[in-house]
């Protein structure tokens, strides 16, 4: 009787320990999804910002060099004589903005940006410094458009480049071909 109440306690110990090692081991299991579950969520939200990011830096930088390319138009109209309204080129210019792409984008595109608007504020210039001369074909607005048009191409490059997308070349790493 002794040795069959000794071989029930030693049972019951056995599964006692076996039950206090399975529940560590299954609270270590749900502590580990809990953690890999959280790690996955916050590695989702960090992924879903960085589209969010690119999608509105992709925005910006459309936006803004369709509003370049329609004022660069609208200069031109008006060196050609197709246009006369100099009223409509001094509102469009103030509507330039490139206030969305110095807040959202790098240094080197936001840098670039700011040249095209320089290069804008020359082809004005020049603009009018041939209007004044009464020159058909003016040296300097020619060079001003051709630096304008330099300067658009660096900043479309780069924006490219800020958002992994290469253009007309061979695919890098991680880069896109368009």
């Amino acid at each position: 009787m002794v040795v069959a109440c000794g071989a029930v306690l030693a049972g019951l110990l056995g599964a006692l320990i076996a039950g206090a090692f399975n529940s560590q081991n299954t609270q270590a299991t749900i502590e580990a999804a809990r953690v890999a579950a959280e790690t996955q969520r916050e590695a989702d939200r960090e992924v879903e910002h960085d589209r969010w990011l690119r999608d509105r830096r992709l925005e910006a930088y459309v936006d803004f060099v369709n509003e370049v390319r329609d004022l660069d138009t609208y200069i031109h109209d008006l060196a050609t004589g197709l246009s006369n309204d100099h009223a409509g080129l001094v509102q469009s210019a103030k509507q330039l903005n490139g206030l969305q792409v110095r807040l959202l984008a790098p240094a080197d595109v936001s840098g670039a940006a700011s040249e095209v608007m320089a290069g804008i504020q020359g082809l004005i210039r020049a603009l009018t410094a041939k209007e004044m001369a009464g020159a058909i074909d003016d040296p300097s607005f020619n060079a001003a458009s051709e630096l304008l048009i330099e300067k658009i191409a660096k900043l479309e490059r780069l924006a490219s480049q800020d958002l992994g997308v290469v253009r007309g070349g061979p695919t890098e790493a991680g880069m896109t071909t368009v």
